[in-house]
């Protein structure tokens, strides 16, 4: 198992978390770029571990196209906060992590739905979407997860329970059904940014924490 992040990873989660939203990507030398076309409609950057000089080029470019972002992966966030701060970056979001497991480790085949329940999966080469949906309301989503297979990872993204839905093991269910499809191309290993609610979920998943991420704007 990877035992810590890199630009190759990261480089390689770019890809499969664009892929999965249908975002543009592009991979130029240590700055990776996503078009998010469906909420700021610009670029967010992503880098690991930026350096204070890269940090000032993109606190430049955010300074002239306020509605981009930077996505910075750090061991120390502090230290990272702290330079960014003085590059003219202010912190928007710190609470998130990369994580990582070993699809080895989790079900091959997808689970069955809970009584009530139904899957609807979707492929789309690398690709694939799962949703859960009560079986007396069909257009109504319980629970839904992407996973997008790039370079021996699993990518997991959108990992979503509704409200009234809630505590009832449809998260976990939906991770497994995803790992079940992932597997069905040549991936090792699985990778996902977790928000504080998910993270323990995916710990006790088997899913265990590679170093923390930081959104900067201008």
């Amino acid at each position: 198992m990877a035992s810590n992040a890199s630009d190759e990873l990261i480089g390689t989660w770019v890809t499969g978390w664009a892929g999965a939203r249908g975002y543009e990507a592009r991979h130029e030398g240590r700055v990776h770029a996503a078009l998010r076309h469906d909420t700021t409609e610009d670029w967010e950057y992503v880098i690991f571990d930026p350096t204070v000089e890269e940090l000032l080029a993109v606190s430049e470019t955010l300074k002239k196209h306020p509605a981009r972002r930077l996505t910075a992966f750090a061991d120390d966030v502090s230290e990272l906060i702290n330079i960014a701060n003085q590059s003219g970056l202010q912190v928007a979001a710190d609470d998130e992590v990369l994580m990582v497991t070993e699809l080895a480790s989790h079900d091959v085949e997808v689970p069955l739905p809970p009584d009530g329940f139904i899957f609807q999966i979707e492929r789309d080469g690398t690709h694939a979407y799962v949703s859960l949906h009560p079986e007396d309301s069909q257009d109504v989503v319980a629970a839904s997860g992407h996973v997008s297979a790039v370079d021996g990872y699993a990518i997991f993204d959108r990992i979503i329970t509704a409200p009234d839905f809630r505590r009832r093991g449809l998260g976990s269910l939906t991770m497994r059904a995803l790992a079940s499809l992932a597997q069905e191309h040549d991936v090792d290993e699985g990778l996902l940014i977790a928000s504080v609610d998910g993270q323990k979920l995916y710990a006790s998943l088997g899913w265990t924490n590679l170093g923390s991420v930081v959104a900067f704007k201008a």
